[in-house]
């Protein structure tokens, strides 16, 4: 049987998943809480988590939660977003003490989350020259928010809370805003367009969130 997955960087090959039912295909839907909102300017991560997807069900028992000391100090404005204080995070493991947990949580996934370029940029970032930077820069990685976009074009928002009260998808249970929370509520989000779709394998999920881009562009060109 042909290996899918890379011996070293254990990157799951997209030609090859495109061939396997959804079902069997195990997704990572993870999210982070930041400093702010910019990469690029010094913004560091304080909180990464995330739940496993298999079979149209959130997997029970397989998930990660994890606080990270940024070793800069939080500002009041921000804290009120996602409530995440320095006392929180002081003595906490700084990120790259967490890099191998968060590498072997989402190894042989593929890659969801709402806005995955942000989540995803803050990891690649914050975890430069390490094993999970290149495996992120190479992950098979899906927005919720495209793809949320190619199946309800119609929508007029698809910002995560007002996403899932259009939709009818339980989120009052969980904390908006806090990194597992966003997580769980994604997960929900995700598996329902998942069902509503009918997609049979990763491919179809891909070439329907590029539809959901250029319904994104329409509508900001059109405001």
């Amino acid at each position: 049987m042909k290996n899918i997955f890379s011996p070293i960087k254990k990157i799951i090959n997209l030609e090859f998943v495109n061939k396997i039912n959804i079902s069997n295909v195990t997704f990572s839907v993870f999210d982070t809480e930041t400093t702010g909102l910019e990469y690029n300017k010094g913004d560091k991560i304080l909180s990464v988590s995330g739940v496993k997807v298999k079979d149209f069900e959130i997997v029970k028992d397989d998930q990660l939660d994890e606080f990270c000391d940024p070793m800069v100090e939080i500002k009041p404005e921000n804290e009120q977003i996602h409530h995440i204080s320095n006392r929180m995070v002081r003595g906490k493991p700084n990120i790259y003490e967490l890099e191998e947990k968060i590498r072997a949580f989402l190894k042989r996934s593929v890659l969801v989350a709402h806005n995955v370029k942000f989540d995803c940029n803050f990891l690649i970032s914050n975890l430069a020259h390490t094993q999970l930077e290149s495996r992120i820069r190479e992950a098979v990685k899906l927005d919720t928010v495209f793809f949320a976009a190619g199946v309800y074009p119609e929508l007029e928002t698809y910002e995560l809370s007002e996403l899932c009260n259009q939709l009818d998808i339980s989120h009052h249970d969980k904390l908006r805003h806090s990194s597992l929370g966003d997580s769980i509520i994604t997960a929900r989000l995700f598996i329902h367009l998942l069902k509503k779709s009918k997609v049979k394998n990763v491919k179809e999920i891909l070439n329907i969130s590029k539809l959901g881009q250029k319904v994104l562009l329409n509508k900001t060109i059109n405001r």
